[in-house]
């Protein structure tokens, strides 16, 4: 069958070819100063034909012409990937592994970074399915036999948004929100776009409390607190996926918290560099990363503006608002920064403040989202610790208009 190949049918793969190595979760992204070759498309692997007559039949109307699901055990699986440069997408077959565990580390060696990896075989574990995909970077796991209904539920997805995927990649994943002063509602818009994008779009998302004192988002969220992030940041040589696991609590299906909250009376130990460690323990769990860096300008919130692929700045219609949001812009950051922060005006049109055109006339921008004065709605609903874009509305309407900016998603994909 067209499609199918066994192994000796592999064309011979000369050095030029060979990937480097890593260490590293699939989902990692590059350092801005590498790039890669052009990828294939798709290979995919399976060890016995009849599983990959099936996986060849159903993934055909979205690979089409990179259709090759070749007919190999994982050890040749293996072989063949570290003599190449690794597809955007890699299907691998952990079947007849004594310990499949250790098999996705060793696979982990061998591809790229940004390698989206979809795996079958033989273990049927619901702790292996929580294990390699919430915690080692694969995308989706189906125990055999496969069928033809599961297959094209659960793999065909992710085959046909890699182009969206790879946009929002480019529009910056690890996202840091700052506030130009106190109270101008960083935490709260922080938390909805998070919210929205855990629970509307289904994206994994973490949401991060920068602030240890005195955050507030996991109250805005009716959740617990705990010591994990503070662990995290004082001794990163701790940060593994089991203290996430341990650390993070869900507030949905797809969007995990992470917060703390010292004793006002404890100075808060932050290890130099920690952030990024910490930062790379998320990448490799989820697709986005939201941090409130607060407006306090600690050593771990410069670190996080710092490394944010994109920031977003969250102001009011105040002068201390404008004054600050020009100061924040001359903050550094790493080359692989969107170029210019998102600007989200919030509490538009309160009593006394400062126009909307003023502002963006005075500031030479125009805002990336606007959120309308809402004294009643928005504060209710943290009160009763809920999310405010829960609720259809102007509120719900602007956090969607940030989301789209960000490349989160476009409006056709909220309901």
């Amino acid at each position: 069958m067209s499609g199918i190949n066994a192994s000796s049918s592999f064309p011979k793969l000369t050095p030029s070819r060979v990937a480097p190595s890593y260490n590293a979760a699939f989902a990692q992204p590059l350092p801005p100063d590498q790039s890669l070759p052009k990828r294939e498309k798709f290979i995919g692997f399976a060890r016995d034909e009849a599983s990959a007559r099936m996986l060849h039949t159903v993934l055909a109307p979205q690979l089409r012409d990179s259709n090759q699901i070749h007919v190999v055990d994982f050890r040749a699986s293996l072989a063949i990937l570290s003599a190449m440069t690794t597809p955007e997408i890699v299907l691998i077959d952990l079947s007849g592994e004594d310990q499949p565990i250790n098999a996705v580390m060793e696979l982990a060696e061998v591809v790229e970074p940004g390698t989206v990896v979809m795996a079958i075989g033989e273990t049927i574990n619901v702790n292996f399915y929580r294990t390699v995909t919430k915690g080692m970077g694969i995308k989706e796991y189906l125990p055999k036999p496969l069928n033809h209904a599961t297959l094209e539920q659960n793999f065909l997805p992710i085959i046909s948004n890699m182009a969206k995927d790879n946009t929002v990649r480019r529009s910056g994943r690890f996202v840091v929100f700052a506030g130009t002063r106190g109270g101008v509602g960083t935490s709260t818009v922080a938390t909805n776009l998070a919210w929205l994008i855990g629970n509307e779009l289904h994206r994994h998302t973490a949401l991060v409390d920068a602030e240890l004192h005195t955050g507030t988002i996991a109250l805005n969220l009716n959740l617990n607190v705990n010591n994990g992030l503070g662990t995290a940041l004082a001794v990163p040589e701790r940060v593994d996926q089991l203290l996430l696991e341990r650390s993070m609590q869900p507030a949905g299906d797809r969007l995990h918290v992470l917060a703390g909250q010292e004793g006002l009376d404890k100075d808060f130990t932050y290890k130099p560099g920690s952030g990024g460690t910490l930062i790379s323990a998320l990448h490799a769990r989820y697709n986005f990363v939201v941090m409130d860096a607060g407006n306090r300008l600690s050593p771990f919130s410069r670190d996080l503006l710092n490394l944010a692929q994109q920031r977003i700045i969250v102001m009011d219609p105040s002068m201390v608002s404008v004054r600050n949001l020009e100061r924040l812009h001359t903050l550094p950051g790493e080359r692989s920064q969107s170029s210019r922060p998102l600007v989200v005006l919030n509490r538009a049109q309160t009593p006394g403040g400062l126009s909307q055109s003023y502002m963006e006339q005075s500031l030479g921008l125009r805002f990336d989202a606007v959120i309308p004065d809402l004294p009643r709605s928005v504060p209710k609903a943290s009160q009763f610790g809920t999310p405010a874009a829960s609720v259809r509305g102007p509120f719900r309407d602007a956090i969607a208009t940030l989301a789209k900016a960000l490349g989160a998603t476009s409006s056709a994909e909220i309901p």
